[in-house]
């Protein structure tokens, strides 16, 4: 398909209209729920429906394919989301806390983890981690990092405690700044040494601070401070990806934060002012951050270049920065739920009638 001219922006073209190449429709008596995700290849699609009488199921297949069902209505009737992992899927529900439960290959209901408070995908290594924050009496802050195999043993079992005046327990020349690497590290300010010819004190280190074993690598002096703290702040925002999409600070864009310490401006290709900055939502796809965000452009009213209201798609080359547009999903007015595996994205969206249905589209960008 030619992209279209968008009316008022003379030479700039809108995304591509993504081209569904499949879908997944409710079994009668069911509701599809937003909690839905492809495995690392895109071969199968996890799904959770609601039945009429309550049962809460897991379908695993290939889109448009026999799924397999399992039964998870004793872990939960909450299904928030769902992570695939290693052949695994981990649901997470929300009934107050968080939970996990682990569902391998062949459709077992396995190990559910403790409580915690986010999670995220670790690919290096593969893991399920769960996060939690507690602030204790007399100030301090206690962060709890559990990570979790494909088959739901514990990787990494870590508590890390902050004092109120942001030291690290155990070593206290360490400052926290923030985690980093599906929080498996942390970034620590060490104040610098001191020259006695000069009886100067030299400017403050900064170091990796590695959470399974406790250990501290070596500090370095950034040439720029204002520039890595900066980073550094950003990059505390979203460690679960090795180089996250910011909003810009106090103007209209977006920042790739990382890889090697820096911070810099990113050009989507597209107008700016046509997207909301906080429907931002993105992911690891390979070695490239797979991002969407939602796009309102009021002088376009239907048919073939779509509606107003899109969900477009990109792709981000974090070495060089590149932005790649891939195309758009029309919605109505807020942002879908989505995933993405392999060449493919799934989309939440409404069949004729308002019964939802989740839309395959192939992406080969």
């Amino acid at each position: 398909m030619v992209a279209s001219v968008l009316p008022g922006r003379r030479g700039v073209a809108a995304p591509r209209l993504l081209e569904p190449t499949g879908k997944v429709t409710a079994r009668e008596g069911e509701v599809l729920q937003d909690a839905f995700a492809f495995d690392e290849g895109g071969g199968k699609l996890a799904t959770i429906s609601l039945t009429g009488a309550g049962q809460v199921l897991l379908s695993v297949g290939a889109p448009g394919g026999k799924p397999r069902l399992t039964e998870i209505s004793s872990f939960t009737s909450t299904p928030e989301k769902i992570f695939g992992l290693g052949g695994s899927w981990f649901v997470v529900a929300n009934e107050g806390k968080r939970r996990a439960a682990v569902i391998d290959a062949a459709g077992r209901l396995g190990k559910i983890t403790q409580p915690f408070d986010e999670c995220e995908l670790s690919f290096s290594p593969k893991a399920f981690v769960a996060v939690s924050e507690r602030q204790e009496p007399g100030g301090n802050t206690r962060y709890a990092i559990a990570a979790y195999r494909p088959d739901g043993s514990t990787l990494l079992s870590e508590d890390t405690v902050v004092t109120g005046n942001g030291s690290i327990v155990g070593s206290e020349d360490e400052t926290f700044l923030g985690f980093s690497n599906s929080h498996f590290s942390i970034m620590v300010e060490k104040p610098g040494g001191y020259d006695r010819k000069t009886d100067v004190r030299l400017p403050p280190q900064f170091a990796i601070r590695d959470v399974k074993t406790g250990k501290t690598g070596p500090g370095k002096t950034p040439p720029q401070l204002e520039g890595y703290l900066d980073y550094v702040r950003k990059r505390g925002e979203k460690p679960d990806l090795p180089a996250v999409i910011v909003p810009s600070s106090g103007r209209l864009g977006f920042e790739l934060v990382g890889p090697q310490e820096k911070v810099r401006p990113i050009d989507l290709t597209l107008p700016v002012e046509d997207y909301d900055p906080t429907s931002l939502e993105q992911r690891q796809r390979g070695g490239r951050v797979l991002f969407s965000l939602l796009a309102d452009r009021p002088g376009r009213r239907g048919g073939k270049e779509g509606g107003r209201y899109a969900l477009d798609f990109f792709t981000l080359e974090p070495s060089s920065g590149k932005v790649t547009v891939i195309g758009e999903v029309p919605v109505e007015g807020t942002a879908a739920a989505w995933s993405a595996g392999g060449g493919k994205i799934a989309v939440m969206g409404k069949a004729a009638g308002g019964n939802r249905e989740i839309v395959i589209y192939s992406i080969s960008r």
